[in-house]
């Protein structure tokens, strides 16, 4: 089990994450990930855009919530996390200091929230009861 993170109020599962540029395979930073049940699609830091020398592909409609709908660039990354890898995914940017891990990459995963615990599992295969 991982411990979410209390750095968070309130406490919230946190993951490390590697991103990687597709086109600069060298250029990857591994940075600290939450899991966001509620968000349609991954965020990363805007701070890695000139890191991993990232470049808009595409534009995407999304909605905040206040129920706003903005148009925003999107850039292809690489992502991997919990032994799952992803190798071009289509993500917008956040001005937080955090990757936020939206629906289209935990819907790859099976997530485990122990929320009385603090705790979680993430993994690529179904967890065993009792195990």
């Amino acid at each position: 089990m991982i411990a979410y993170d209390i750095r968070h109020v309130p406490p919230a599962a946190v993951v490390q994450v590697m991103i990687a540029s597709v086109v600069h395979e060298h250029r990857r930073a591994r940075v600290s990930a939450l899991l966001d049940t509620g968000s349609d699609v991954t965020a990363i830091p805007r701070t890695l855009v000139e890191r991993l020398q990232l470049y808009p592909i595409s534009h995407l409609e999304i909605e905040g919530l206040a129920a706003i709908t903005t148009s925003v660039f999107s850039y292809a990354v690489q992502l991997s996390v919990a032994g799952l890898v992803i190798s071009r995914l289509e993500v917008v940017l956040t001005g937080l200091d955090f990757v936020v891990l939206g629906r289209d990459v935990l819907n790859h995963l099976y997530v485990l929230l122990n929320g009385p615990e603090l705790t979680f599992e993430l993994a690529t295969t179904a967890f065993v009861a009792g195990a």
